[in-house]
């Protein structure tokens, strides 16, 4: 049985797949999945609500030239002070707050939010509100 081991069984799946070998022949293609044997996609998360309890639809931020690089930090904090300016200076909810709400709730963690709201609560938030 000299020489067999030099033969290429196409139908090796141990084998990595070489385009080149498929195309030519001399490698079979990757068999096809078997039903059942791909996962479904994860659930989808949750409905965000806001502090009232209306659903939130995201949307991302637009451009501001104030924060040109890549970590929004920064982006994310003056955006939640702005919405809370708006809304003091407005004595409620206008459409130009509505704005800024949906600004900061996409770029800042969950986390970020809920602390500074209890921290605003208490009389401890560090921010100029």
């Amino acid at each position: 049985m000299e020489g067999t081991e030099s033969v290429l069984n196409p139908h090796d799946k141990m084998r990595g797949r070489s385009v080149n070998r498929v195309a030519t022949g001399e490698q079979a293609p990757r068999p096809a999945h078997e039903p059942g044997t791909i996962t479904d996609a994860p659930p989808l998360s949750p409905e965000l609500t806001d502090e009232s309890g209306r659903v939130v639809e995201l949307k991302t931020a637009p451009a501001d030239r104030r924060f040109p690089f890549g970590n929004q930090t920064r982006h994310c904090y003056a955006r939640y002070l702005e919405y809370h300016w708006c809304v003091k200076a407005t004595g409620g909810e206008s459409a130009e707050c509505e704005k800024f709400a949906h600004y900061y709730r996409s770029l800042c963690p969950t986390d970020w939010i809920m602390e500074w709201n209890r921290q605003r609560e208490l009389g401890i938030f560090p921010g100029p509100i």
